[in-house]
């Protein structure tokens, strides 16, 4: 398969980059920078220039869409929103006008509204799961929801000849970053609730991406992906009562069980995580 992967040169996409050139896909990475190894073909592009995209993309099989502006709290929230709801349209119309049939859609788990919400957000039951409603405030959740929606308007607009994977991802790390950012909030759970103390690691999202490139998946369908515990030392029901006491569980929580139910990427995607923190 001839993949484009957009936003190439980032933390996850690069990781997206190296995973599927391993696993013999041929690879065109497009980033507004270059990547930290020129390991494959790769163009320096802004993706909120149809044009550009358009010939990123020509001649390909699939599209990996993983640009954006990864967060709200670095940049303006208009610039947030403009830059991930304009990248995200231009890859869908690019893989309408060039019938590409399948792109998958980096998503977040922040379509819940969580973590970075300007109010605190009331969920209505735990682990999450792809039922659970959707609450978004801030600009970067927002993009995240409506890149949903892009995706869902551009398979209803190509009637069968395009399907879309989304995949909602929490905060993605690196064994370097278990070790400097969530090993100080096992001391400080607080700092972790409004990500349900939720990770992954970037090998993890790279072998969730090369699965939905390669699932034999019509229309759209949203998937959690997770690594299968939290980052806490602590249980999670405990952490639960504390922190979201007035939500119930829906179903058992063993031990440091993740907060999100990846259960319908199992049964769809063959996904479960293989890396955890407490490998580090």
């Amino acid at each position: 398969m001839r993949v484009t992967v957009t936003g190439g040169s980032g933390l996850a996409g690069f990781a997206a980059v190296e995973h599927l050139l391993d696993a013999g896909h041929a690879v065109i990475s497009i980033d507004r920078r270059p990547p930290p190894k020129a390991i494959t073909e790769y163009r320096l592009i802004d993706c909120q220039d149809l044009g550009q995209v358009y010939g990123a993309c020509r001649g390909v099989d699939a599209i990996l869409h993983l640009a954006a502006i990864p967060r709200p709290i670095h940049h303006s929230p208009d610039e947030v929103f403009r830059t991930n709801i304009m990248t995200t349209f231009n890859i869908f119309e690019a893989a309408a006008v060039l019938e590409i049939p399948r792109v998958v859609y980096v998503s977040s788990m922040s379509v819940t509204g969580l973590p970075f919400s300007y109010k605190p957000i009331r969920l209505a039951y735990l682990p999450i799961d792809e039922a659970h409603p959707q609450a978004p405030q801030d600009a970067y959740a927002l993009s995240k929801a409506l890149g949903e929606d892009i995706a869902a308007a551009f398979v209803r607009r190509m009637a069968g000849a395009l399907s879309v994977v989304s995949l909602r991802f929490p905060w993605i790390h690196t064994p370097a970053t278990f070790k400097s950012t969530l090993t100080p909030l096992q001391d400080d759970p607080a700092g972790g609730a409004t990500n349900l103390w939720g990770y992954i690691d970037t090998r993890d999202v790279a072998r969730a991406c090369r699965l939905a490139l390669e699932a034999d998946i019509s229309g759209q369908e949203a998937f959690y992906i997770s690594a299968r515990n939290t980052f806490m030392k602590t249980d999670t029901v405990s952490l639960a009562q504390a922190y979201y006491p007035e939500v119930g569980i829906r179903s058992p929580l063993a031990g440091k069980a993740s907060l999100f139910d990846c259960s319908k990427a199992a049964a769809a995607l063959g996904f479960e995580a293989l890396y955890s923190w407490e490998d580090y």
